[in-house]
């Protein structure tokens, strides 16, 4: 039996519901070590299942200030070390590699460099690199030039990102997707909309199954 906080159906993707595909939309934030582990989930379901997903912004953090914030290090964590507890042990599960990182960064330039990816059709491998190396090795995803480097692996015109975010051209793209997520009562990331059915929290992985089959009966 399927069982979670907020699991409720949801009618924002009946439009788009016409094929054997099932729709998914995520919100996430790449500071917040939950949504990477949800998008490991979503990777292993698309082995089993026709999925189809969109990713959405939202800022866990909207009062950031524009430079980030240093992380004050207490006992056991410091920077570069390796997350511990029921976080290290869902990163491991999921074969990630998850470090505590030097700073939080503003989100701000890393979701909208994530729009211009979008534009480019390179948004998932540019998606799960700002993860990899966010997580990995603690860069700084509020600064523009580690944006064009890891742009750059994927693909990108590391010049044409810069006038792009310089211009501000993806910022109220970024931000209607935060306050289409806040309309509908998402409050948490990672949150997902799966056919007509909304959860949040990177529920274990028997969990997506579960409602990926239910959308499956139902069709």
């Amino acid at each position: 039996m399927i069982q979670a906080v907020e699991f409720k159906e949801i009618s924002m993707l009946d439009e788009i519901n016409t094929s054997d595909l099932i729709p998914v939309v995520v919100w996430y934030d790449y500071i917040w070590p939950w949504c990477y582990v949800g998008l490991a989930r979503l990777d292993q379901l698309k082995e089993e299942f026709p999925i189809e997903v969109e990713y959405k912004t939202f800022y866990l953090r909207p009062d950031m200030p524009p430079e980030g914030m240093v992380r004050q290090s207490r006992g056991g964590d410091e920077p570069g070390s390796l997350v511990t507890g029921h976080l290290g042990d869902a990163a491991a599960e999921a074969s990630l590699v998850m470090r505590r990182a030097p700073m939080t960064p503003n989100s701000k330039l890393s979701f909208e460099a994530s729009e211009f990816a979008k534009d480019k059709g390179v948004f998932e491998p540019f998606h799960k690199a700002c993860y990899r190396y966010f997580w990995e090795e603690g860069v700084n995803l509020g600064d523009l030039t580690v944006l064009q480097g890891i742009g750059r692996q994927v693909g990108l015109d590391p010049d044409e990102m810069k006038d792009r975010l310089d211009t501000g051209y993806y910022t109220s793209q970024a931000e209607n997707q935060y306050r289409e997520a806040l309309a509908i009562g998402v409050r948490g990331i990672p949150s997902f909309i799966m056919g007509p059915y909304f959860f949040s929290g990177a529920q274990p992985y028997d969990f997506f199954k579960q409602v990926a089959e239910r959308i499956q009966r139902e069709a």
